[in-house]
């Protein structure tokens, strides 16, 4: 399956959309080296490559850059989109076509799971931040609260000594 993933390497910039996008920073190329990583992988011993460690991190860092999921994913669904025209085209065997299309679901339903338990994380992240500054603001009004009770002892107790 090497060969097929070297025949689907020669769509990359059809798929990614280089003449509009430009060489650098294509939206969704992790998708489409993790498409092309996978096809390779089927030809060896194992028969599947596992976890994409490197679309993981990928997703990851796009993420920490400041993309939202909505972008990544929307990314993704549009490689994917333009993938099976170009496989469509591009490859005449009904079998490579398939061969090619349920690996893409694979990598795009991996990139998906990705996404998802990052936002679950992020959530979760969200929601203990949140929940620790409400606990910091009960804090302090506890303390603002003891201290005007303080002042007002005070106060009463210099009025009675009659300073």
């Amino acid at each position: 399956m090497t060969e097929l993933a070297d025949r689907i390497n020669v769509l990359r910039d059809e798929v990614l959309d280089t003449v509009e996008q430009g060489d650098r920073d294509l939206p969704g190329a992790e998708v489409f080296e993790a498409v092309v990583r996978q096809l390779a992988a089927l030809g060896d011993s194992s028969g599947h490559a596992g976890i994409d460690l490197t679309l993981h991190d990928a997703i990851a860092r796009r993420l920490a850059w400041g993309d939202t999921e909505e972008a990544v994913l929307g990314d993704a669904d549009r490689v994917f989109e333009r993938l099976v025209k170009a496989v469509q085209r591009a490859l005449r065997d009904p079998d490579d076509q398939i061969a090619v299309l349920e690996t893409a679901s694979d990598v795009l339903t991996a990139a998906a799971r990705i996404v998802a338990l990052s936002a679950v994380g992020r959530a979760g992240r969200d929601r203990s931040a949140r929940l620790r500054e409400e606990l910091a603001q009960r804090r302090l009004r506890e303390a603002l609260t003891e201290q005007q009770t303080t002042l007002a002892r005070l106060e009463q107790e210099l009025k009675d000594s009659g300073l």
